[in-house]
């Protein structure tokens, strides 16, 4: 099992406020709320990362074509 260790940050009064009214709506302390946030975000990002690989892949083998949209990086053929 992987030890626990300490993150300090400083952010602005601003960001701080936002991030404790998010964190009291979901009925969390802060410390909870940004480990839950960042914990989403990199589940996003990993996601983010194999979808591209399977796209790399999807070139490679001609299946598939980029076409630059808004909401959407590729299309499948």
């Amino acid at each position: 099992m992987r030890k626990n260790t300490q993150l300090h940050l400083v952010v602005e009064t601003e960001l701080f406020e936002k991030l404790k009214k998010q964190a009291q709506e979901e009925e969390l302390t802060i410390s909870e709320y940004c480990r839950n946030k960042l914990k989403q975000n990199s589940k996003i990002l990993k996601i983010e990362i194999m979808m591209d690989k399977i796209f790399s892949i999807l070139e490679d083998r001609k299946i598939y074509k980029q076409v630059p949209r808004k909401n959407s990086r590729y299309i499948i053929k």
